[in-house]
């Protein structure tokens, strides 16, 4: 059983250290054959680091390092390249436009002298030329691998004017490769985001995105192959520990950690998220324990997008081309940061239509848990023992309970962020029902219209339905909660459920403005 790579993302040092690998040198192999400029954009912890340095070792011609590899058994030169990689995570991006441009020359400066090529201009854009042009006469054709290339303007997008700045440093950085081709063997450049990239390779004509290329979608990530071929040992392990039949806990793995896509036709685990469960041997939200950007709860509450809003949502561009922070469209950003994913792709004539979901039961719960603490004003550790309130309370039928505690939600949330609107106190209720970590369908289908949510126990189900009123439609908050169970009786909501074997409950909840009203009833 090979020790697994956590948070280890050189090449050369997995491999040197008898570490497990997924071979993906067959993608490397074919970008070092087809083209010369690339830029990739995936998710952060999703293995572009890793991609970077093993191309590095590539083209540094350790053949050593890639034994058994299937890049190993082709016809490769194996030609030692000098390498120009930039790494954002050690440039300081954060302080002020000055330190940023002294410290990204300050790198510029390192990787010269690593070659001994000597630099005198203290302006970027001549530095990195006279940088490239060195190294080519010294050493022959470069490789320029870039990391991270967006990280000093995505992490400064809640404020604009050092968004501004950042951008205006790293477009004459990257203003400087136009014109050099002749110098270059191979680019590569990878981020989070692709907005960004639009402003800020404006002279880059040449450059080949394969980010949403269906024929590189895999070349990071798990595949559900990769996963039972590469870790067989480590999931027979976590199957000991919870004493379970192997595909029952396959399916529970698969449901928590896959989903993420770029073609809708293949999906794929964060290598980041996987490897800590099968180190820890536990279920949890992984992933989020890297930091969830501040930016992105900050504007879904500028733009009021309730999570409900964002499962099955529909759109025909991921790439979010703007120039204005302010003004980013929501959807292509949580496509691009790995908060959505793609579920189907349709076409009509030549135009593509992306139907977007969360890509899986980590993602989903824990995004909406932060949602949920940005809009309540509270740290998403605070929500922990409210949510197993509420789950009990559901658990133990105590309604009245659960019902005290949606309303305390409600209350929490500064009316800047109320939206009196049905929609809005759906995606209130939607949230705090996922935050119970029960089972639960949404606007589940029926031969008589559509159930808003099913909350299903291992003893009981749930039938729910929501209404919503202005003050000047109805006068009492319980007339609506009436009304919800009545809708269910009348559309026999509950039927299909009756057969299951399980206790059935109908409850109705009412909102009218800011009051909240619930009621029960059980059928057999």
């Amino acid at each position: 059983m090979k020790k697994l790579p956590i948070s280890i993302q050189t090449f050369e040092d997995i491999v040197s250290g008898g570490m497990a690998y997924v071979d993906k040198t067959a993608f490397i192999w074919e970008l070092a054959q087809r083209g010369k400029f690339y830029f990739l954009s995936r998710p952060r912890r999703f293995g572009k680091s890793l991609l970077l340095t093993t191309l590095k070792s590539f083209f540094e011609g350790r053949r050593d390092l890639f034994e058994g590899l299937y890049i190993s058994g082709k016809e490769a030169s194996w030609k030692k390249h000098p390498i120009l990689h930039l790494d954002y995570s050690l440039v300081e991006y954060k302080k002020s436009r000055d330190v940023f441009e002294q410290s990204l020359l300050e790198q510029l400066y390192s990787i010269a002298s690593g070659y001994r090529v000597k630099l005198e201009s203290t302006i970027i854009a001549n530095a990195f030329t006279d940088l490239v042009k060195g190294l080519y006469e010294k050493n022959g054709p470069v490789v320029v691998l870039v990391d991270e290339y967006d990280k000093a303007m995505v992490d400064m997008l809640d404020d604009e004017k050092r968004f501004e700045e950042n951008r205006e440093v790293l477009r004459g950085l990257y203003g400087a490769m136009k014109g050099l081709d002749q110098y270059f063997r191979f680019v590569m450049l990878t981020g989070v985001s692709r907005f960004a990239k639009v402003n800020v390779f404006s002279g880059l004509n040449n450059l080949q995105d394969i980010s949403m290329s269906a024929h590189f979608s895999q070349i990071v990530g798990f595949s559900q192959e990769e996963l039972e071929e590469n870790f067989g040992p480590h999931l027979e392990a976590v199957r000991q520990k919870f004493g379970v039949e192997r595909g029952l806990m396959m399916e529970a793995v698969r449901k928590k950690y896959n989903g993420f896509s770029w073609d809708a036709a293949h999906r794929l685990y964060n290598p980041f998220s996987l490897f800590r469960f099968l180190i820890d041997k536990e279920f949890g939200n992984y992933w989020f324990s890297t930091g969830t950007p501040t930016f992105l709860i900050g504007l879904i509450k500028r733009q009021k997008q309730l999570p409900e809003a964002l499962e099955g949502i529909q759109a025909t561009d991921l790439e979010g081309n703007t120039a204005q922070i302010n003004n980013l469209p929501v959807a292509p950003i949580l496509f691009q940061t790995g908060y959505l994913s793609i579920e189907k792709i349709e076409y009509e004539g030549f135009d593509r239509r992306f139907y977007l979901n969360y890509p899986n039961e980590e993602v989903r719960d824990s995004f909406i848990r932060h949602i949920l603490a940005g809009f309540v004003g509270k740290d998403e550790y605070e929500l922990q023992p409210e949510a197993l309130g509420l789950r009990d309370a559901l658990r133990e039928e105590r309604t009245d309970d659960f019902i005290a505690l949606l309303q305390s939600f409600l209350a929490d949330i500064p009316a800047r962020l109320h939206i009196p609107k049905e929609a809005y106190y759906h995606s209130l209720a939607y949230m705090v029902l996922r935050l119970t970590g029960v089972h639960l369908l949404l606007e589940k289908e029926t031969s008589k219209g559509r159930i808003d949510a099913v909350l299903e126990f291992p003893d009981k189900v749930y039938i729910i339905e929501i209404k919503f009123a202005r003050g000047s439609r109805i006068k009492n908050v319980k007339t609506l909660s009436r009304q919800a169970i009545a809708q269910i009786e009348k559309n026999r909501y509950h039927e299909p459920y009756l057969a299951s074997g399980k206790k059935v409950l109908l409850f109705g909840i009412g909102f009218l403005d800011k009051q909240l009203d619930g009621r029960v009833k059980a059928v057999t």
